[in-house]
């Protein structure tokens, strides 16, 4: 893996540009003084202030920086998931990252014209507008915070505590609680759990300043999307909904705003591709600006700590409108070739490939799904010893059994009384196969590969498949 830098034809002739250009401005300004013209005012180029250089010292100079700290890269065959960095960017993503960081800018400035670019290119409803933050988990945080506080300096600075705050309630199915309505939480707003939507309605009082609407899970509630939107609009209350994962369909950008949901978020990190610690809330104008005076680059608010820099900004609108404008069938043929590309390394061990699954109406984490079937009479091998040989490759690991794995999981005490109580569960949690799983089969994604990574895949499984007993 060589990743080091160095000066490139591009920016040698970038630079003998920009130092052409000087000498050339400042030879034009001398003769007309000398002939007695009044020399016209410069016209600075603005450049980049940090060029691309080699790297010769230090962490870096090597060129395998992952290995410098004694960390293993992967190849992601998992998804999109924050736990192994989300997604690749793209070049020019990349590119506009690095010219954001040729110059400083108020930040509220360039949030105001991104929301601006965010709406028009997603399409957004009249008096939409947009906002990039640092993830849709952040997006939560400082829309809740918007919805209490409004513009009012005082409560900005008392949240989360919002005890005294006129409305400080957000109800929320129960078949919708998930693990980030934390984000809501921590802001100091009471969650209020409901059923049916005679609850929902019976639920809402002079303290009920919003109901969320988890998408990913809105199949599972009885109160859909529309109908929650036309209780809260009767009832004056604010409506949100998390679809943070939830695209592509790349229409489903425009069509949730359009169903009438005050605040929409989406995820910059997944699909979308743009900087991990991105994400996009699309609202009502006057809940936008709410939401930027509670979050960085303000101080003394619960959103400064979801700070989110220049160079994120540019990198997400680029990713941005790479993704709206994308010919989506041609990107699922690039999927497919590059499964068929391990399908053939491995079909002379009897490996077939099995159905392409995809739903592209999914309600979340819409992608091809690709899967193999081992013939049990010819190799001795499961689909799980397959995928923990992948996870094991070295020195670029393919794969991950994710944040568990790692350790990151708090401290459970009756975790163990549990596993003795309910042993399956046991031999679930180590082979990482629900109930009905068949054991002889194996899949992943390839949505985030680069290219040349399938190749390394093909083979690995080749070597995996060489060395696995004979049946």
């Amino acid at each position: 893996m060589n990743l080091k830098s160095a000066w490139s034809r591009r920016s040698f002739l970038s630079s003998l540009g920009v130092a052409s250009g000087s000498l050339l401005t400042s030879a034009t300004a001398k003769a007309e003084g000398m002939f007695g013209k009044k020399p016209k005012a410069e016209t600075k180029r603005l450049v980049d202030g940090n060029p691309i250089v080699p790297i010769t010292s230090g962490l870096g100079s090597t060129g395998d920086i992952y290995a410098e700290l004694g960390v293993k890269p992967l190849i992601n065959i998992v998804g999109t998931v924050t736990v192994i960095g989300g997604s690749v960017m793209k070049p020019e993503v990349m590119e506009l990252i690095r010219r954001g960081n040729e110059h400083f800018v108020l930040i509220d400035e360039l949030e105001v014209a991104a929301g601006k670019f965010i709406a028009r290119l997603c399409k957004s409803p009249a008096g939409y507008t947009g906002l990039v933050t640092g993830g849709a988990a952040a997006a939560m945080v400082v829309g809740y915070a918007a919805m209490m506080t409004e513009d009012l300096e005082e409560r900005i600075k008392l949240c989360p505590d919002v005890a005294t705050f006129p409305r400080n309630e957000v109800i929320i199915q129960k078949a919708h609680r998930y693990a980030f309505d934390h984000q809501i939480r921590q802001t100091g707003a009471k969650l209020v759990e409901v059923v049916t939507r005679e609850e929902m309605i019976a639920a809402i009082n002079p303290k009920t300043v919003a109901i969320h609407f988890t998408n990913i899970q809105s199949d599972r509630g009885q109160v859909s999307g529309p109908e929650t939107v036309a209780i809260a609009k009767a009832h004056g209350i604010y409506t949100f909904n998390d679809a943070s994962a939830d695209v592509p369909p790349v229409s489903r950008l425009w069509e949730y705003p359009a169903v009438g949901f005050d605040m929409v978020t989406f995820s910059g990190g997944k699909d979308i591709q743009g900087p991990q610690a991105s994400g996009i809330l699309i609202g009502k104008e006057e809940l936008i600006h709410w939401a930027l005076l509670n979050m960085s680059p303000q101080e003394d608010r619960i959103g400064r700590c979801c700070k989110v820099g220049k160079e994120t900004i540019f990198g997400l609108l680029k990713a941005l409108e790479i993704f709206v404008n994308q010919d989506y069938d041609e990107t699922l043929r690039m999927y497919d070739a590059r499964a068929k590309l391990i399908s053939d390394a491995i079909a002379k061990f009897g490996v077939t490939a099995r159905p392409r699954e995809f739903n592209p109406n999914a309600l979340g984490n819409v992608t091809p799904r690709y899967s193999w079937q081992i013939d049990p009479t010819k190799l001795k091998i499961t689909g799980q010893d397959v995928m923990q040989g992948l996870a094991d490759t070295k020195p670029v690991g393919i794969g991950s059994f994710g944040a568990g794995a790692g350790g990151m999981r708090g401290r459970d005490p009756e975790a163990e009384a549990r596993m003795k109580a309910h042993p399956e569960l046991a031999q679930q949690r180590r082979r990482g196969n629900g109930p009905g799983r068949d054991p002889n089969t194996f899949g992943f994604a390839v949505w985030q590969l680069k290219d040349g990574e399938d190749q390394i895949i093909a083979d690995r499984l080749v070597e995996i498949f060489s060395a696995a007993p004979k049946a």
